[in-house]
């Protein structure tokens, strides 16, 4: 038999925070406001696999943070790229989401450009995706 601990209602809080800065802080410095609906929309930082474990909060809530801390970083520097060790941390950190059960599918090649620098240049973002025109390929 295997003992496993709950998560606590603050770590659930504070994950859920988190969610809501990447939503409302750091998404929007990369990608359009569309595409980050349509994030919301497919489940994007969704728990629906998360099992509610002591671990696996802590997985998720570090990892929030470091990739956070990494895109604030970055955003803050006069570099327009992610150093390499600071890119390795972040491949890691996004592949622990997604083992922990939260739906983060990014890698870190889509934080390399601001949304700025996108519209600036007129590129579509690097997360495309196109409303379906014909109702028989929902």
């Amino acid at each position: 038999m295997k003992v496993v601990y709950s998560s606590t209602y603050e770590q659930e809080q504070r994950i859920e925070n988190l969610v809501s800065y990447f939503f409302d802080f750091i998404f929007p410095n990369y990608f359009p406001e569309n595409e980050i609906s349509h994030f919301k929309k497919i489940g994007v930082l969704q728990s629906e696999a998360y099992a509610g474990t002591l671990r696996r909060a802590y997985q998720i809530m570090t990892s929030l943070q470091v990739i956070t801390t990494i895109l604030e970083k970055n955003e803050n520097s006069e570099q327009n790229s992610i150093d390499m060790k600071m890119e390795l941390l972040l491949s890691k950190n996004i592949q622990l989401l997604n083992e922990s059960g939260m739906f983060f599918p990014f890698l870190s090649n889509h934080f390399l450009q601001s949304n700025n620098e996108n519209e600036e240049n007129n590129e579509n973002s690097s997360m495309v995706y196109e409303e379906l025109v014909n109702q028989f390929l929902n």
